[in-house]
């Protein structure tokens, strides 16, 4: 498991009190909350007889299928773990997670322990150092991976509130330290309530 991987669960009160197995269990019963909403849903629209509004939902669910099945194909298992278990972790911010078709790791020419570092390394910044809005409702992080060129683009687009210079200071610190010394590529923004910016990791030439 890379570095940052056993950070985090090393931090987890689940994993302190001895079961990794908590944490699978309570993603299950996420995913399981998740699908008895969904069927709820379609349920309703089928009991009022709403058939238009009935198929745009089962998109939005062909859409969740596809997105969940690409996380399981990225190719380093503890990435696949920390992603696919975030949403049942953590309530402040929802994590969308858009994969280009060629983007698993096991198959492109990179250390998958360094991009796997990079991602949580990034998302627990923000987990960190995010603001919960007052308003109840939940802040937005969205992770795209895409290759363009001789490139891997770790791409992130944040929605919310965060301490600006504690979420730079941890993203220097983070990207800087260990194997992974990866560095946030140029046009990076950090505006109020929106942070959006690239990492770029190298293909290696074989």
């Amino acid at each position: 498991m890379n570095s940052n991987a056993q950070r985090y669960e090393l931090d987890q009160p689940a994993i302190r009190s001895g079961s990794k197995d908590e944490l699978f269990a309570e993603t299950l019963n996420h995913f399981r909350h998740d699908w008895m909403n969904d069927i709820q849903v379609l349920y309703g629209y089928l009991k009022l007889k709403k058939y238009d509004k009935m198929h745009d939902y089962m998109e939005t669910i062909r859409e969740k299928l596809i997105g969940e099945s690409c996380i399981s194909k990225l190719g380093d298992p503890a990435l696949v773990v920390y992603l696919q278990s975030y949403r049942a972790r953590c309530r402040s911010i929802r994590l969308d997670v858009e994969l280009g078709p060629d983007v698993q790791l096991s198959q492109l020419s990179v250390d998958s322990g360094t991009v796997s570092d990079a991602i949580i390394a990034v998302i627990e910044a923000f987990t960190r150092q995010g603001v919960a809005p007052a308003d109840g409702d939940v802040n937005r992080l969205r992770l795209k991976l895409s290759v363009q060129s001789d490139f891997l683009v770790i791409g992130f687009d944040y929605d919310g509130g965060y301490r600006r210079e504690e979420l730079l200071h941890e993203l220097r610190e983070a990207l800087g330290a260990g194997r992974s010394k990866l560095r946030i590529a140029s046009g990076a923004v950090y505006d109020n309530e929106k942070a959006v910016f690239d990492i770029h990791v190298p293909l290696i030439q074989i």
